[in-house]
Formats: structure tokens, sequence, C-alpha cells
């Protein structure tokens, strides 16, 4: 009886622990691809205010 609750205790322990694990990750990935499109948008931009700059002279 007793082994029986402490291994449910052991299981959900262990899934909880997975499930908090996989939304930290999820948020730091969110944060690395939200960085990186960031940066894409601001190399785009400078391209192209570089382009209109060359077509107003």
């Amino acid at each position: 009886m007793m082994g029986r609750s402490l291994m449910t205790g052991i299981y959900a322990g262990v899934t909880v622990g997975t499930i908090a694990y996989s939304l930290a990750r999820k948020t730091q990935r969110g944060k690395r691809k939200l960085k990186a499109r960031a940066g894409r948008v601001l190399k785009n931009m400078s391209s192209f205010m570089d382009e209109l700059s060359d077509m107003i002279r």
C-alpha cells in the first residue's frame, strides 16, 4: 500500500517537473526567436534606408 502511493507520488513529481522544464525551455526559445527576428528586421530596415537614400541622391 505504501509502495503504491510512493510510486504515484514519484510519477506525479516527475510529470510536473517535466512539464515545468518544457515550459521554461519554450519561453527561452521564444525569446531567442524574438531577438533573431528583431535583428533581421533591423538589418532589412537599414538596407532599405540605404537604398532609399541612394535613390534620393
